[in-house]
């Protein structure tokens, strides 16, 4: 019986992808021998001194310090509030109360250390009945399996490469997000104007309001237990438009067999006119370019009374007049927005030509930063696997 049992304990010992190079089995060993955790140190908001050691809390690095505690390396999670988030720290660093600390590496690779606690699904070691908290003697008796170090510092780098090329995308995403800013201020402001196909400049901006450029509808209701995943009918909530959906809708994604909804007409203009949060919520402007989409309640529907471009007064309504929008909003405990409260806002009217040449330059840029979105996402999931794969 203790042979067999031997022999299952080496079926589990070996992690599913491994670099060719190794083949020995991995050792297991009580995960307090492996990389003991202790708690982080008191450090009240008020005492804060800005200074150059990063205060690492439950859910990452929030502040920095003019003192620290504990010399680099670093790998720190979440002991109350925030839990399974583990932070590595580079730097000497003041691990806070609400975390737990390694306070020993015990002779393995700190970055392997930290992919060790990241693949331990710490979460589920949760104690607390209201506030999430981790009691590290309940992760210290688990039964881990390590490699040799040699093993761990080849997965360390692996995976730390995958992590670097996460942080590039992300950093490339977030520049075009800060150029998208900049460009549409720019040109909402008219300090950047577009020219024709031949070369010559547009008319002057006319100005009008809202109210003699749009006529507006209400969306109607659409239970959200009716929305499934394949129904009849594509269908929007008011609620998407501030979750799932930015200035353009590319692709609808809910369903639902309800008839319920006003249908959609390609060319409509969204907004969400209700939320429990604040005005500046509804004060998101979505363009729709699909027939027949069923638009639930809560949702003010606006069609153009004269030729538009849609996707431009997405964009420019979201923007430059974001703040103006929301403060029409009505109410205390739930805030509402009414078509009627912002009709006679003042609005800029280019020539459909340049609001067209606008929309496109905006839309492409959009493009990218989707693209770099889904190569980030897709890089997400790939380390996700690795983690399975690579860890006993």
């Amino acid at each position: 019986m203790e042979k067999q049992l031997s022999a299952i304990e080496r079926s589990r010992n070996i992690p599913t992808l491994r670099f060719p190079e190794f083949s020995d089995e991995w050792k297991i060993k009580k995960t307090k021998e492996i990389a003991p955790l202790q708690r982080g140190f008191d450090l009240p908001t008020t005492t804060v001194i800005e200074g150059e050691y990063p205060v690492v809390y439950s859910n990452g690095v929030l502040r920095k310090h003019h003192e620290f505690k504990v010399a680099t390396p670093g790998v720190v999670t979440g002991r109350s509030g925030t839990i399974g988030k583990v932070t590595f720290v580079d730097n000497n660093y003041w691990p806070h109360n609400t975390t737990l600390w390694v306070t020993n590496f015990c002779g393995n690779h700190p970055k392997f250390i930290y992919y060790f606690y990241l693949n331990f699904k710490l979460d589920r070691f949760n104690a607390g009945s209201t506030v999430p908290t981790l009691n590290r003697n309940d992760v210290h008796i688990v039964n881990k399996s390590i490699p040799s170090l040699p093993e761990q510092q080849k997965i360390a780098s692996f995976l730390t490469d995958v992590d670097n090329k996460i942080t590039q995308l992300t950093k490339k995403k977030t520049l075009l997000e800060q150029y998208k800013k900049g460009i549409m201020q720019k040109i909402f402001n008219q300090d950047l104007r577009f020219k024709d196909d031949n070369g010559n400049e547009f008319p002057k901006w006319n100005k009008s309001n809202i109210g003699n450029v749009f006529k507006s509808f209400k969306g109607k209701g659409i239970p959200k237990g009716d929305v499934i995943s394949d129904g009849r009918h594509k269908c929007i909530l008011y609620g998407e438009l501030y979750t799932t959906y930015n200035e353009v809708i590319s692709k609808v994604v809910s369903s639902t067999n309800s008839e319920d909804g006003l249908k959609s007409e390609k060319g409509d203009l969204l907004i969400p006119s209700s939320t429990t949060t604040t005005g500046i919520d509804l004060a998101n402007v979505t363009a729709l370019n699909f027939d027949d989409v069923l638009l639930g309640g809560d949702i003010i529907v606006m069609r153009g009374k004269k030729e538009i471009n849609n996707i431009f007064y997405a964009y420019y309504l979201s923007n430059l007049k974001k703040h103006q929008i929301a403060s029409r909003a009505q109410g205390i405990t739930i805030v509402h927005i009414y078509f009627n409260s912002i009709k006679d806002l003042e609005i800029d009217v280019p020539v459909i030509e340049e609001q067209t040449k606008i929309a496109n330059f905006l839309s492409d840029i959009d493009i990218k930063i989707e693209a770099l979105n889904i190569k980030i996402e897709n890089s997400k999931t790939f380390k996700k696997g690795l983690l399975q794969k690579m860890f006993v």
